[in-house]
């Protein structure tokens, strides 16, 4: 993935992150997501998200990883799966919890300079 893409990539997940927060806010006991026998509400997942966030933030990785960890911690039935499932899985479930999130605005080059002559 290029630069432009991950940091495209980076704002996408950060505004999901925001979103979870909001809708734990207003509907903490909310079903976010499942799988299999878990239920995951907005509520747990946000306080996962917030416990990863302070965990990978001290080893230098990403929102993205905060938001992995808290899905695998909140839905424990993930840990049985095949690892290329389970990758699977969490991505669909990142897809769908961000299926309201726009899409995050492309990021563009700085101006260049050019002389007026």
């Amino acid at each position: 993935m290029g630069t432009t893409n991950q940091a495209i990539r980076d704002r996408w997940i950060a505004d999901l992150c925001i979103h979870v927060a909001d809708r734990s806010e207003t509907g903490s006991w909310m079903v976010a997501v499942r799988h299999s026998g878990d239920a995951v509400t907005f509520g747990a997942l946000e306080a996962a998200i917030n416990d990863y966030r302070r965990i990978v933030g001290t080893h230098g990785m990403s929102l993205e990883s905060a938001l992995t960890g808290a899905l695998l911690h909140t839905a424990p039935s993930l840990v049985d799966l095949e690892p290329a499932e389970r990758a699977s899985v969490v991505d669909q479930m990142i897809r769908w919890l961000g299926r309201d999130v726009a899409a995050a605005p492309a990021v563009t080059a700085a101006p260049t300079l050019r002389s007026v002559g």
